[in-house]
């Protein structure tokens, strides 16, 4: 009994670690831009994943399908979708950084008539305060910034 409570709670562990092994991938696409064939892989990889910290991206990449549609209708429903999926992940983890980091660059592209823009001072000075101190990586945390400088730029 005592070898199978050690097994499963390997096992548990073990899975548990893995959770965001496709979340390296889905920063990437994100910092790097991505086309039509990209988003949906993109998409497809945040579905399947079963890691929270993908959620924002999944929030993102939907929102971003709005550039790849005929439709008015349908560029709105995906993007109010995608923003949707997203300030419920921010309600519910207020102190999530990445999160606030792709709110705070989507609501910079965001095209003013959409209205999607009220939280960008609050974010910028939310993700300044708190970057440092999050459990992202230094790479990825220096990857951020030099990104929200060059929009801070544009």
């Amino acid at each position: 009994m005592k070898t199978l409570f050690i097994a499963f709670f390997a096992a548990l562990t073990l899975s548990w670690s893995n959770n965001c092994e496709q979340l390296q991938k889905v920063r990437t696409f994100f910092q790097d831009g991505v086309d039509k064939e990209q988003l949906e892989e993109m998409i497809v990889i945040c579905e399947k994943s079963n890691c929270s910290d993908v959620i924002p991206y999944h929030a993102a990449a939907i929102m971003k399908k709005a550039e790849f549609v005929w439709s008015p209708m349908q560029k709105l429903s995906n993007f109010k979708k995608g923003k949707k999926m997203l300030e419920n992940f921010i309600t519910k983890h207020p102190n999530h950084v990445e999160a606030r980091y792709i709110r705070w660059l989507t609501q910079n592209k965001a095209p003013k008539f959409l209205g999607y823009y009220n939280n960008l001072d609050e974010d910028d000075l939310f993700i300044q305060k708190n970057l440092a101190k999050s459990n992202i990586n230094t790479d990825y945390q220096n990857i951020m910034l030099k990104h929200i400088k060059k929009i801070k730029n544009e």
